[in-house]
């Protein structure tokens, strides 16, 4: 796509079709070409040519876009736009709730730490940026640390280990590394500034918050996430949302083509804890039974949901 006919911000429909080409044609050792898909009732409906010779027809359910903010999208836009300038080509997954940089230096900085990001054994690139930790000590009864922010979940980890009761306010950092020694190491940094003589005055600690990206190649940049609240009344909503795109889905299933895929795209600050695909497990499942694939994509991955048994699609004969 020239840089002339992109438009900010980016349609997550558009990412998802991308990264189901990249899964696609890994798993099944087949090119898979896309088109640019047809939006009708709020669901991106279109297909893949598999190997030039099969078609797989798609819709993509985009859980996303149905809770977009002006303000968030409009930071979205021109993250995307600041990357695309730098010659950069990824898709940069925000964590819940993160706020987007939007302004200089913000901008410079968040595109800095792009270009320093490091791959993963999954495949994805870690994109991390510096942040302050504070931790003061509440009082010397106790072992326990009362955690705001990203740390919140992870309290329990420093009973009994500190010498009195803290509080940590980790309300900078949404996003912890996917190294579980990367994690460890700061659990123990936390510990061991517990520790000072000078934590009830308060110490500060140095951290990496920490997002997930692909790296795409070549094309435009993508920045994928939501400003939609991970509660009862956002997870209602996208329950909703989803059920009426499944619905409108429904004529793909009826598509001429040799199979068909359901894509399901959603915000997640990791890719274990994405929800879409219960959600989908606790709906009526003859609303996506004509689905023979079906995944669901967040925070970088491609999860799959529902597959076949190999060598039952045309395409995935044993190579000879």
């Amino acid at each position: 796509m020239a840089e002339t006919d992109r438009t900010y911000p980016s349609d997550p429909a558009a990412l998802a079709r991308e990264l189901f080409a990249r899964w696609a044609g890994a798993h099944y050792a087949r090119s898979f070409a896309q088109d640019t898909g047809e939006l009708i009732d709020g669901v991106t409906r279109g297909a893949f040519t598999v190997g030039r010779r099969w078609q797989l027809a798609y819709a993509v359910i985009d859980t996303i876009s149905p809770a977009a903010e002006m303000r968030y999208e409009a930071a979205r836009a021109a993250l995307e736009q600041r990357l695309d300038q730098s010659g950069h080509s990824v898709a940069v997954w925000v964590p819940r709730e993160a706020p987007i940089p939007a302004e200089e230096p913000a901008l410079s900085e968040f595109t800095i730490a792009v270009e320093q990001a490091q791959p993963i054994e999954d495949g994805r690139l870690e994109v991390r940026r510096p942040v302050t930790l504070h931790l003061r000590r509440t009082s010397t009864s106790g072992s326990v640390v009362t955690a705001l922010g990203g740390l919140q979940p992870h309290w329990a980890q420093f009973t009994n280990k500190v010498p009195g009761s803290f509080q940590l306010n980790s309300r900078d950092l949404y996003r912890l590394p996917n190294s579980e020694d990367d994690r460890l190491e700061l659990a123990n940094r936390i510990v061991q500034a517990a520790a000072q003589p000078d934590v009830d005055e308060g110490v500060q600690l140095t951290a990496e918050d920490v997002w997930t990206a692909n790296d795409l190649g070549e094309g435009r940049s993508y920045v994928i996430g939501s400003a939609a609240h991970d509660d009862d009344e956002s997870s209602a909503a996208v329950r909703r949302n989803t059920r009426r795109m499944l619905k409108a889905a429904e004529p793909v299933v009826r598509a001429d083509a040799d199979a068909r895929a359901l894509i399901v795209i959603g915000a997640s600050t990791y890719a274990d804890e994405e929800k879409l695909s219960w959600v989908l497990r606790g709906m009526d499942p003859r609303l996506y039974s004509g689905f023979d694939i079906i995944t669901v994509i967040t925070d970088g991955l491609v999860k799959v949901v529902l597959e076949p048994p190999r060598q039952t699609l045309p395409w995935d004969a044993p190579l000879g």
